[in-house]
Formats: structure tokens, C-alpha cells, sequence
């Protein structure tokens, strides 16, 4: 094994040492094939740790993150699954550069060999991927340093303000302008508003140089026009954490700093959201070809293959409820490698032929350099999950996946799942739409000083589907803490236009 692969695995010494040479030895022997085979991942650092700590890491997301009572109750419901045999969690990948990586030390020899196939695949994801591109590869390093100034807040304002504050800061934590990393400071952005105001009415040649002197004006027909207030924002802004952070009557600077901590960390783990699928699917797509070459050479037992062949059996087995991403992933992979390389069924070419679809001559040679190999990854480099189903979901991966629409029909007391379509265009058309902003509801603020009293106006931008009303009416209050003054959200219910308002005492509802 060579000196680089050497300096990739850091195991801490809590299996044999026999064990854990020969696990070595194994890392090498995927790395040199992922390597063959044109995966390009950041240097990877995997460490062997028990189940308790895998658990700990899995439901905080980043080691040495700030401690909250939500990371808590993530760790008791893997911690009870694992307990009672309803799930393992087998590794966890912090992105990275280097990555880190988290073995469970209760993993058998081969279920770690198919698990550092798969986190190659991810780590090669997280360097080459489009929407990974913008994130801090230092995260692991500046989670520890929010944390420690956290918890220094702890120790000056109480445990218990602290994170009352953050129960609200992550109540919206999902609800950033992933194409606004960096924001400008408060007086950039209002000067920047405040030209963009000016432009704005010059360009519609009625305001002459000295006119922001007045709040009225003559035009040249006598009709009297009434200058349009300066709003803040002057565009609506999609950044809700960000323009608080910035923009709140009521906040002090420590709040403003976890707000921008919490801001921060939902950056770095946007590109994970918009990417589960593709993700998923990839590392499983290389673990599954991984583990075939590592057989191919003659490199496993007769049991190591038919373990492992288990082990991904039971990774990527679908779920008749909900979409499994490992399983569609993948599926999805296979499905652009054969379509490029022409090994489709006849009743696939056929299929194509009726729908005036390109189809590719059937390719026998190796698989690396194959048409399919390059598209595969060029796919992977330049999607993201609702690109990725948009673009190349058709009935063939449909079919193969046996996929289909159902419905849940109650009759009396019994209630019965039904398929209720299995038309792959809209099967297509619902993942997508179901992907819209990471599927969180697209909020804007429109207005800082609703009412010209500081309030804060919200619009959420309908498109077919309704805001949760109970999750809105627990959220306001979330909202009135981190604004200090009224906060209003404008929705659409029941196909009605509505204004939800908060107080500070009570949820109101009426018209905008």
C-alpha cells in the first residue's frame, strides 16, 4: 500500500491490531480501484469509534458542534433504533478538506471495506459537485469555534436564555439565500437599495434632480403623483436569518452573532439538503462497483462476497411508502450508464423509438472511458436532485425501479394503501415540485417597518401548497423574539389570501 493511502487511515486504537491492519490493508485496496476508476475524493481521514460516540456525531451533524436539546433528542432516537435492532447507522462523512470520516467499531471487516467504498464516493462528491463549490472545507475546525463562543454566552447571559434564543434562530435556520454567501454589511445595503430606489425613479421620467426633496410631484400632464415610499428591503429578501441578523430593532451583538453562527452552519449544510438523492446514490453506485472489482480480483472470500452482497441488499431496498434515496440514487445511475452505453432491453429501445428519443449503439468495451462512465460522471458533477430528476427521469428507470404514485383511501375504520398512478411523467413532475427550495416553503421579507411601526412583514410564495398552520402559529412567536417587534405572515389558505400577525400575546388572522 502506498505512503498516501497510509497517511489517509488514522484508526484509533480500538480494534485488534491484527484486525485493524488487515482493515488497512483493505482501505488501500479500495482506494487504488476507486482511483482506477477516476474518483477524485479529498484526502479522507477514517477513524474507528463505538456505537455511543457514532450516534453522538450522527445527530449533531459536524463533531464539536454547539450543544442543543434537539441534538439530544436526535441522539436517544438512533441510539434507541440501534438498541433494538431498527437501524445502524454505518458511518457518518464530514465534508471536508480533508474529510473525516466515522467508522462503527462494531462493524465486521467486510461491512467497513463496503463502508469506505461508499464514503470515497461521497467524499469525491463533496469536492466535484457544483453546489459544494461555495462551502468552507474548514467547517469541522469552525464548528468548534462557534461552539466554544456559545458556550461562552452560556457562561455570561444562562444556559437557559441561551438556548431559549436558539430554539428560535433554528426554528427558521432552514430559511437562507444559498446564492448569498457572504452578505454586505447593513450600510452597503442600504446604500446599494437607496441607488437602486433612485434609479428606479428616474426611470419613470417624472422626477427631476432635486424631487427626493418632496413627497410630491407635477408631471407634465397635471397629474399629481405621490413619490413611493423607500421600503426595507427594497427587493425581497430571501435570506430571513441573514436580514434579521442585520436588520432587528431589539437584538444585542451576541445575539446577532448566533444568529449569524446558526446562519453559517445552514450554508454549509445546504448543499447536502439539495443533494441527498444524488449523494446517496452515487457513494452507493461506487461502493456496489467497488466491492465487484475488489471480487473480480479475487480479493475477497466466497463469505466476504456474499456478506457484502447482503449488506447492500439491505441498503438500497426500497420503501413502498417513501422515497429511498440510497435505492433511487443509484438506480438512477445504473439507468445513465446503460442509456450512454447502450445496454438497454429491447422493450427500452423500443420505448425510445415512439418518443423520437436518441438511442446509442450498444457498447461492449471496458467500463472505464466508456460513454457511460464519462456521462455518469459529468451528470454527477453538474446536477443537483431536482436537476437530476428533471433531466433524466423517464418511464425506463420508472419501470426498473417499479415506481408509482399511491394514495392512502380510508374505508370505515380500515385504511388502505392504493397504487394511484404509475406514470412516470408524474411521478417526475411531484419529486420535482416536492424539491422546490429543499422543500421548505419560499419566504421573502417585504417590509421592515410594516405599518410604520417596525413590524415585520413576511410573504410566502404559494404555489399550490399551504404553509403547515399549526407549525406557522408555533413558529410567530419564534419570529417575535428574534424581530422584538409585531411580525406578520402573508400565505394563502384555503385558496384564500391571509395575513397571520404575532403580538407577543396572541396568534391573529385576518385579510392582507
Amino acid at each position: 500500500m502506498s505512503g498516501e493511502v497510509l497517511d489517509q487511515f488514522l484508526g484509533q486504537q480500538q480494534t485488534p491490531t491484527a484486525s485493524l491492519g488487515k482493515l488497512e490493508d483493505r482501505l488501500g485496496q479500495v482506494w487504488e480501484i476507486a482511483r482506477e476508476f477516476g474518483l477524485d475524493p479529498f484526502p479522507t481521514h477514517f477513524e474507528i469509534i463505538p456505537p455511543e460516540m457514532m450516534h453522538e456525531i450522527g445527530s449533531i451533524g459536524l463533531p464539536e458542534r454547539f450543544s442543543h436539546w434537539t441534538h439530544g433528542q436526535g441522539y436517544r432516537q438512533l441510539k434507541t433504533r440501534y438498541d433494538y435492532g431498527m437501524g445502524t447507522i454505518y458511518e457518518v462523512v464530514i465534508n471536508g478538506n480533508p474529510s473525516r470520516a466515522f467508522l462503527l467499531e462494531n462493524n465486521s471487516e467486510i461491512e467497513n471495506t463496503v463502508v469506505m467504498g461508499h464514503v470515497l464516493g461521497h467524499t469525491d462528491f463533496f469536492k466535484n459537485n457544483y453546489q459544494f463549490q461555495q462551502t468552507r472545507r474548514d467547517m469541522p475546525h469552525a464548528a468548534a469555534v462557534n461552539a466554544a463562543r456559545i458556550s461562552g454566552y452560556e457562561f455570561e447571559h444562562g444556559q437557559l436564555v441561551v438556548e431559549q434564543f436558539l430554539d428560535a434562530a433554528l426554528s427558521v435556520a432552514e430559511h437562507i439565500d444559498p446564492f448569498q454567501i457572504n452578505r454586505l454589511p447593513k450600510t452597503d445595503q442600504i446604500a446599494e437599495w437607496k441607488e437602486d430606489y433612485n434609479q428606479n425613479l428616474k426611470s419613470k421620467q417624472i422626477w427631476g434632480e432635486f424631487d427626493d426633496l418632496f413627497d410630491r410631484l407635477t408631471s407634465t400632464t397635471d397629474v399629481v403623483t405621490v413619490k413611493p415610499p423607500f421600503i426595507i428591503p427594497f427587493h425581497p429578501e430571501k435570506d430571513l436569518l441573514g436580514f434579521i441578523a442585520d436588520f432587528s430593532p431589539s437584538l444585542e451583538e451576541w445575539q446577532r452573532d448566533i444568529l449569524h453562527i446558526v446562519r453559517m452552519e445552514s450554508l454549509y449544510f445546504h448543499p447536502q439538503r439539495r443533494t441527498k438523492i444524488m449523494n446517496e446514490g452515487w457513494a452507493s453506485y461506487w461502493h456496489k462497483r467497488i466491492m465487484r472489482e475488489m471480487s473480480n480480483r479475487g480479493t475477497l472470500t466466497q463469505e466476504e462476497q456474499l456478506k457484502w452482497v447482503v449488506m447492500h441488499s439491505g441498503v438500497i431496498t426500497p420503501n413502498p411508502k417513501s422515497l429511498n434515496p440510497y435505492h433511487f440514487g443509484m438506480g438512477m445511475f445504473d439507468f445513465i450508464e446503460d442509456y450512454y452505453n447502450g445496454q438497454l432491453e429491447d422493450a427500452e429501445r423500443r420505448w425510445l423509438d415512439r418518443e423520437q428519443l436518441p438511442v446509442y449503439p450498444r457498447y461492449n468495451g471496458p467500463y472505464i472511458g466508456s460513454p457511460g462512465h464519462r456521462m455518469v460522471r459529468e451528470v454527477m458533477m453538474r446536477e443537483d436532485d431536482q436537476s437530476f430528476v428533471r433531466n433524466h427521469f423517464n418511464k425506463i428507470p420508472a419501470d426498473r425501479m417499479e415506481m408509482f404514485v399511491y394514495d392512502e383511501k380510508q374505508y370505515g375504520d380500515l385504511k388502505v394503501t392504493v397504487i394511484a398512478d404509475r406514470g412516470w411523467e408524474r411521478i417526475r413532475d411531484l419529486l420535482t415540485k416536492s424539491m422546490n427550495n429543499s422543500g421548505d416553503p419560499y419566504l421573502t421579507v417585504n417590509n421592515a417597518d410594516y405599518d410604520m411601526r417596525q413590524s415585520l412583514y413576511i410573504k410566502h410564495a404559494y404555489e399550490g401548497q399551504e404553509l403547515d398552520i399549526n407549525y406557522l402559529k408555533r413558529t410567530l412567536p419564534y419570529l417575535y423574539a428574534l424581530w422584538g417587534r409585531n411580525v406578520h405572515i402573508e400565505t394563502v389558505v384555503d385558496s384564500k389570501p391571509t395575513l397571520f400577525g404575532y403580538d407577543g400575546t396572541a396568534v391573529e388572522i385576518g385579510s392582507p
